[in-house]
């Protein structure tokens, strides 16, 4: 009977042995694979913050050059006001009519705009935006003494100069 015993510890030792074998040999498969799945998943995260940081870039830029534009349409918009002043002779103009001015101007279309502004300037009307802005350099804005209200006014009088008459009272 001990001899039964013996045979059977050593059967039971074995096929305990073989258990803990195939138990340690999951446990490395399921680590490997996790490890595998988080390396996976960590690689993917990089190229998902790299992907979002390169489409954050490109959505500054095209606000900064959004902002570009609009402040480069502003300064055309001045601009041709100054144009305009020039070819009528106006040199002194009433704050009610800077402000028509500069409200049609700015209702203008941008290609009307480029089209008004390379008239003035003596330009075809096809004329490319580089060479436009080259010759835009040499128009002086107009000085807008008091260009910090609505539509650039305080409403103030412009006392840069003699009061008027309608100034005086």
């Amino acid at each position: 009977m001990e001899h039964w015993i013996q045979e059977e510890r050593a059967k039971v030792a074995a096929e305990y042995g073989r258990v803990l074998a195939s138990s340690v040999k999951f446990e490395k498969r399921i680590r490997n694979r996790w490890r595998e799945k988080n390396q996976e998943k960590n690689r993917r995260i990089a190229e998902l913050e790299y992907r979002v940081a390169e489409l954050e870039n490109r959505l500054r830029r095209r606000v900064d050059d959004r902002e570009e534009r609009v402040l480069d349409r502003d300064s055309k918009e001045r601009k041709l006001v100054a144009l305009m002043m020039n070819d009528l002779g106006m040199s002194d103009v009433e704050e009610k009519d800077m402000v028509r001015m500069n409200k049609e101007v700015g209702a203008l279309e941008e290609d009307e705009l480029n089209g008004m502004l390379a008239s003035r300037l003596g330009l075809e009307d096809s004329v490319d935006e580089a060479t436009l802005e080259e010759k835009l350099a040499f128009v002086d804005e107009p000085e807008r003494i008091s260009a910090s209200g609505p539509d650039g006014f305080t409403g103030a009088p412009d006392m840069s100069h003699e009061a008027r008459p309608e100034e005086r009272k």
